[in-house]
């Protein structure tokens, strides 16, 4: 009987697909580990963005609900001076010594006792919310603060648009609205209105709503005004007076 003795292995052709299928296994483990991984990140990323929105969104509560109705003091005018500057609000609002509140439909000016951007130094602050857009195209909601140095520093901000980037409070966002709710002495009932003057109606609105695209945040204000001149207030209780713009 004739012994034969045989050499048991791998051919070559072997070991190329058996590396070949390694290869594609371990590169399909990569993909999947590369995938879990950015996707991680980017939900990271939504959160901590998430999260800065709503302490930002948390302070506008804040410091709406911080508003203070600040009266300007400041001297008579003679009546002469007064015809002269009878068409400008600045002068109106000092001689009535109104609080000092104006809101339109896409932006609004009032005094807080809570800063955001001057958190340094805290005190009285001019504070103006509205529509701001990049550079580059695209809307955002924005805020901006100056500190309190007397009427003139509030009419800086609720007549003209001051210099300098706003704070970016709500990013990419395409329409904004304000709305004012309080009392119509007219109608004698409560009800949202476009506009509020503080130097038309006396007094500060009971809740300010910021409508963005689909979302809206409705924020009380805490502050009441018991001042004013009597004939201001009589003329709003028996609806004499001048009044915000009713919503139609």
């Amino acid at each position: 009987m004739k012994n034969s003795s045989r050499t048991e292995g791998f051919t070559l052709l072997e070991v190329i697909i058996s590396f070949t299928i390694l290869a594609l296994m371990a590169g399909m483990v990569f993909s999947s580990l590369r995938l879990a991984l950015n996707s991680y990140e980017k939900s990271q990323g939504r959160l901590v963005e998430e999260a800065e929105r709503r302490v930002l969104l948390d302070h506008v509560k804040r410091q709406i609900g911080s508003l203070f109705p600040l009266q300007p003091t400041v001297s008579r005018i003679g009546g002469a001076e007064q015809a002269q500057m009878q068409g400008d609000i600045g002068a109106r609002l000092a001689m009535s010594q109104v609080p000092l509140f104006y809101g339109g439909p896409e932006f609004v000016t009032f005094i807080t006792v809570a800063p955001l951007i001057l958190q340094q130094n805290p005190g009285l602050t001019v504070v103006r919310y509205g529509l701001a857009r990049y550079d580059g195209g695209g809307y955002y909601l924005g805020s901006m603060e100056a500190r309190y140095t007397g009427l003139e520093s509030f009419l800086a901000m609720a007549e003209e648009l001051p210099e300098g980037e706003p704070l970016h409070l709500k990013d990419g966002i395409q329409t904004l609205e304000f709305q004012y709710y309080g009392y119509d002495p007219q109608a004698q009932v409560y009800d949202w209105f476009p506009s509020w003057s503080g130097e038309e109606l006396g007094s500060v609105p009971d809740a300010i709503r910021l409508t963005f695209d689909n979302e809206y945040m409705v924020v009380p204000v805490n502050a009441k005004f018991f001042g004013g001149n009597l004939r201001n207030r009589l003329r709003g209780l028996t609806g004499q007076g001048r009044r915000g713009q009713r919503r139609q």
